[in-house]
């Protein structure tokens, strides 16, 4: 009987301390906000403003875009957040004030954004972003004379991102991403050949810094 009890409490001490061991296994730590840089060449197709009946023509001109994004991690490999970018476009601007010249725009693009893609060494990468795309500045390239419109113009713009990357350490990873985004011109005062759509393209290269500690159990 002793030796059945002796058993009994070997056992009983044995699953104590496993419990034990269980409640204090050790926590995962990953970033819980990032930042991402990143560059690349843009480039766009055409569009046409009936406002003030002029047609923007990106054709073959090429230049750097600038991006920023910060995020939140939902959960491992996910994040939400909101990006800006930024680039000063060559262009031929065909319309009042010049008839048909070589000229350049600011666009600025501000949005919330969606990363997924992560883990340790090469994995893919997807980015999702849409908000707001703002035309300004827009002059000649011969006088800097300025031209219609003169206000600027803001449109909506959504972007799909793909490509992929490599992770060195649980908060620095560096991507290689394709952007095809499309941003939506008003259509008053175009014909129906008009376009109105402005398509848009970014091959770049994408550095993002993991901050801050967010606990997960293994």
């Amino acid at each position: 009987m002793k030796k059945y009890v002796l058993l009994a409490a070997t056992f009983l001490s044995a699953a104590s301390a496993g419990a034990q061991i269980r409640r204090r296994a050790p926590i995962a730590t990953e970033p819980a906000y990032w930042v991402s840089l990143g560059a690349g060449v843009y480039g766009a197709n055409q569009v046409s403003d009936g406002v003030t009946n002029s047609t923007w023509d990106f054709g073959n001109g090429t230049n750097w875009q600038y991006r920023i994004a910060a995020e939140k991690a939902l959960q491992q490999q996910f994040s939400l957040g909101g990006v800006l970018t930024y680039v000063n476009v060559p262009f031929v601007y065909s319309g009042p004030g010049c008839g048909s010249c070589d000229a350049h725009l600011d666009l600025t693009t501000l949005g919330a954004s969606f990363h997924a893609g992560g883990g340790q060494g090469l994995h893919q990468v997807l980015e999702v972003s849409a908000g707001a795309a703002m035309y300004r500045n827009l002059h000649r390239d011969d006088n800097g004379a300025k031209l219609a419109p003169t206000g600027g113009n803001i449109d909506p713009f959504f972007t799909f991102g793909y490509g992929f990357g490599y992770t060195f350490n649980p908060t620095m990873a560096l991507s290689v991403v394709q952007d095809y985004g499309l941003a939506l011109h008003e259509r008053t005062g175009l014909s129906n050949d008009q376009s109105n759509t402005l398509t848009q393209r970014t091959t770049r290269l994408n550095f993002r810094m993991g901050f801050g500690n967010r606990t997960r159990p293994r």
